[in-house]
């Protein structure tokens, strides 16, 4: 069997067993099948293909999940949980929405979609566990909504997207803002579908959710908590002002805490949910052997065979999305994609270009509420340590499959036909 259709089986045999067998961790699996496909059947050496472990999502992983652990630790999420909860005045059907529009923003102004998520899920997945808001709703508003502001001109994406644009002789800076409002829109119809397909809007009254709005007043913060805030804000405004490295910020925040005992790292380092993060790991090293045995060119190939210029950006849409489960959104599937548009309008006779470039924006970035990315991962890190993990997981992970059939969908009706 030739090395790119064994690599790309590989794979599918560890989303199959991911989405039947719950107690496995695939993390590991797929780390075992990339040493085995790739030292004995590829010819590379142990540390190649320990060099696929993608060190900079697990560190982020590690470092931002300490720091909200550790604020969770001493109080400061719950209290900050009753007030995102107040500030609807008694109606947290609305949370889900406003979880939604914070996120779009902060991605929008420049941090990005990664950095959004990475700073807003641990408060909003504590407030939907607390308010009886579905937390797989919560987590796909979320995602859903700082993948949306991702193609701001100012943001990482956008940045990323105007310069690869740039190279194929496009540099009109209202297009920049049109394929941004598209995509934007684009997204949004499918956080919506999300809302109402799973009961966003109804509450589960649990004896927590009636205590919390029961409270006739807020409590205050402590010393502590109001340290943790000032931190957590700090971070925040490093990261849009400064460019500070998310990764660092949390690292270097949740140390300081520690040192000062403001929060407890021993104990957020013991709760730190490191099945899910030895599983994002583990399949991004068979991810990273894929790229490099050419599977995902076989499969792009493949799907690419089939289309038209009557059904290019729903076929874009799709086929993006399908890699953009197992690999980099922006690093990886935008860059392979975009530059090679205007060749393949040359070979399809005809297509509309700015329209093809929102199908690959949407296509690559609607899956990624996937525990399988880094968006989809960090909310379920999030979630508290005794809510059941392994089922949001397969929630998290069929939405994002059914993404890229929706994005699809989307792109056809909307590109395609109108």
């Amino acid at each position: 069997m030739p090395i790119d259709i064994l690599a790309l089986t590989a794979l599918v045999i560890v989303i199959i067993i991911s989405a039947i067998r719950t107690d496995l961790n695939t993390g590991l699996l797929s780390i075992a099948f990339a040493y085995v496909i790739g030292v004995y059947f590829a010819g590379l050496g142990v540390g190649e293909v320990s060099n696929y472990l993608p060190e900079q999502l697990v560190l982020t992983l590690v470092g931002v999940t300490l720091l909200f652990e550790m604020a969770h630790e001493n109080g400061t999420l719950d209290k900050l949980a009753g007030l995102a909860m107040r500030s609807v005045r008694g109606h947290p059907t609305f949370l889900p929405i406003v979880f939604f529009l914070f996120t779009f923003i902060f991605s929008a102004i420049g941090p990005g979609n990664i950095a959004a998520v990475a700073l807003i899920a641990p408060i909003g997945m504590v407030v939907a566990i607390n308010s009886g808001v579905n937390p797989l709703v919560m987590a796909i508003m979320i995602c859903t909504g700082a993948n949306a502001g991702a193609f701001s001109p100012v943001a990482l994406t956008g940045i990323i997207n105007t310069g690869l644009m740039s190279e194929i002789g496009i540099n009109d800076p209202n297009i920049t803002l049109q394929i941004f409002l598209l995509v934007a829109g684009l997204q949004s119809i499918s956080a919506l579908l999300a809302y109402f397909l799973f009961g966003g809007y109804r509450i589960a009254q649990t004896d927590t959710t009636n205590q919390t709005f029961a409270q006739p007043s807020i409590e205050k913060f402590n010393k502590q908590q109001i340290i943790t805030l000032i931190s957590i804000f700090a971070l925040i405004i490093s990261v849009i002002v400064f460019k500070v490295s998310v990764t660092v910020g949390t690292f270097v925040i949740a140390g300081l805490l520690g040192l000062f005992k403001i929060g407890n790292a021993e104990k957020g380092l013991q709760h730190l949910p490191w099945g899910i993060i030895s599983l994002v790991a583990g399949i991004s090293v068979l991810v990273g052997l894929l790229e490099t045995t050419g599977g995902l060119d076989l499969a792009t190939n493949l799907l690419a065979a089939y289309s038209s210029t009557n059904t290019i950006n729903g076929l874009l849409a799709f086929v993006t999305g399908l890699i953009s489960i197992y690999s980099s959104s922006s690093g990886v599937v935008m860059p392979t994609f975009i530059p090679l548009l205007p060749s393949l309008i040359q070979t399809l006779g005809g297509g509309d270009l700015i329209k093809m470039i929102v199908a690959v924006n949407v296509g690559s970035h609607l899956v990624d509420v996937s525990p399988l990315s880094t968006l989809g991962a960090l909310c379920l890190a999030a979630l508290p340590e005794n809510y059941n993990k392994s089922i949001m997981f397969r929630r998290l992970l069929l939405w994002g499959l059914s993404m890229s059939v929706l994005g699809g969908i989307l792109a056809f009706i909307f590109l395609d036909l109108l």
